[in-house]
């Protein structure tokens, strides 16, 4: 009888299920409300009498749980692995809670007793409740996949005889979650960026023989700046370590594949790293208002024109957004069109130079990152005319645009400002080190050089 009401529950959930929605995008969905759901039903079982407080503990757990990494793709992960990182999480929470408890309770050891027996269940089943929900929706959602629904698409690059385990892996198990819809030969690649957008790619897996590092290189000049996973098959592993690019390897059923352009950034770190933007951006604004004033009255007494210069800026997955700095340069700077910035520029004013040497003129740009168009560390936004003239010359160019550009960053601290072509092969070399190493401890240092790079006016022109 519960298989048959379990088997119609399915069938419900596969109509209303909408084919276009990956698995992915659902299981996260799905975890959130739940997650609230299971948290908020715990709180109300054990401490009813302080109903008032519940939505203020869920909003908690789901800081803890997105810290610890629970919104990304467990789907397809192994589901003991799932359980026992939820029993670690909730264990360290239960410390933290136990300590404040007995803070508080440290004169009344009968009232700490009391609820310290309330909150070790609480925690309990928080945990047993959590995790029995997970299992059930990753239960239902493989049986999506089983059906052919929600799959991430692929294509995989090599001629049919290169491709065939690779296809036949994916096709014989649905449940990976990853479905085959095309098959690209070498003389096509051009089409990926059009193919990739039309179908909604998820990830490509280069799987041709050919390992040399020119045709590795053509097919990055497509895709690395789409927002798509790239895989390699083994024989092409060296071709990655010559090249210097993050990478990371990763199993899929039996099979054996480096993932390329993977910014090694934990999840928890992730929502530090946003939480730090804004703090430090409001900070930042709040603090420097009265130089902003100052600095916008000289550039209007400088010259004539508007006081904050805005431009098309290419970011995260080439996606534009629109970049605020204070104009340092005469109104008819690009008359002539889009140029590089050079030592002692003539287009650069008098109240220019100055703000541009202490990077005044950047502060505008905090704005950005309040919208979430950019972080406060990463690599500079560039324009789309100069991005397509540097990705045909430069090999990877476009892998910088697998980050969300940043205010700061290791290249900005550790080079000055591009002059020419070798410069940003330079610059280049520092951003892939970022994407490579990412982390909470790299933002502070590149944040705490930048001081010192705005202070000293180091590298600046």
């Amino acid at each position: 009888m519960f298989l048959k009401i379990f088997s119609a529950f399915c069938e419900i959930l596969s109509y209303i299920y909408i084919e276009t929605m990956r698995a992915s995008t659902l299981e996260k969905i799905l975890f959130i409300i739940f997650d609230c759901m299971a948290s908020t039903m715990c709180f109300l079982l054990f401490f009813p009498e302080r109903n008032e407080f519940a939505a203020f503990a869920v909003l908690v757990w789901l800081l803890i749980f997105l810290c610890a990494g629970f919104y990304r793709r467990w789907l397809l992960d192994s589901r003991t692995a799932q359980v026992l990182h939820i029993l670690k999480t909730v264990c360290i929470a239960y410390c933290f809670a136990i300590v404040a408890l007995f803070g508080y309770y440290a004169q009344n050891l009968h009232g700490f007793f009391n609820e310290f027996r309330h909150l070790t269940g609480y925690f309990f089943f928080v945990w047993f409740l959590t995790s029995s929900i997970r299992l059930l929706i990753c239960k239902i959602l493989r049986i999506f996949l089983n059906r052919g629904w929600g799959a991430d698409c692929i294509l995989l690059l090599g001629n049919e005889n290169e491709t065939h385990e690779y296809s036949h892996l994916f096709h014989s198990n649905p449940q990976l979650g990853k479905k085959v819809i095309d098959i690209i030969e070498e003389d096509k690649y051009a089409d990926l960026p059009n193919l990739i957008k039309k179908n909604n790619v998820q990830a490509i897996v280069i799987a041709h023989r050919n390992s040399s590092e020119k045709k590795i290189n053509e097919i990055l000049y497509w895709v690395a700046h789409l927002p798509v996973q790239v895989y390699l098959v083994p024989n092409l592993w060296e071709c990655a370590k010559n090249f210097k690019m993050s990478s990371q390897p990763t199993l899929i059923h039996t099979k054996e594949l480096q993932e390329l352009f993977v910014l090694n950034l934990l999840p928890w770190q992730a929502t530090i790293k946003r939480i730090m933007d804004i703090a430090i951006a409001v900070f930042l604004l709040l603090a420097t208002s009265p130089l902003l004033l100052l600095t916008a009255i000289a550039i209007k007494l400088d010259s004539r024109g508007s006081v904050l210069y805005k431009q098309q800026r290419v970011g995260l997955y080439s996606r534009p957004f629109t970049i605020y700095k204070f104009r340092s340069m005469y109104s008819d700077a690009e008359k002539n069109g889009p140029q590089w910035a050079k030592k002692n520029d003539s287009r650069v004013t008098k109240v220019g130079k100055i703000i541009r040497k202490f990077r005044i003129d950047e502060i505008p740009q905090l704005l950005c990152v309040l919208k979430g168009n950019m972080s406060m560390v990463g690599p500079r936004p560039e324009r789309a005319v100069f991005i397509e003239e540097l990705r045909k010359t430069i090999p990877f160019y476009a892998s910088r645009l697998k980050m969300k550009p940043g205010l700061t960053g290791w290249a900005q601290v550790r080079h000055h400002y591009d002059n020419d072509i070798e410069d940003v092969k330079i610059k280049l070399g520092y951003d892939i080190y970022y994407l490579s190493n990412a982390s909470i401890l790299l933002d502070i240092q590149i944040l705490i050089r930048t001081i010192y790079v705005v202070l000293t006016g180091k590298g600046a022109q």
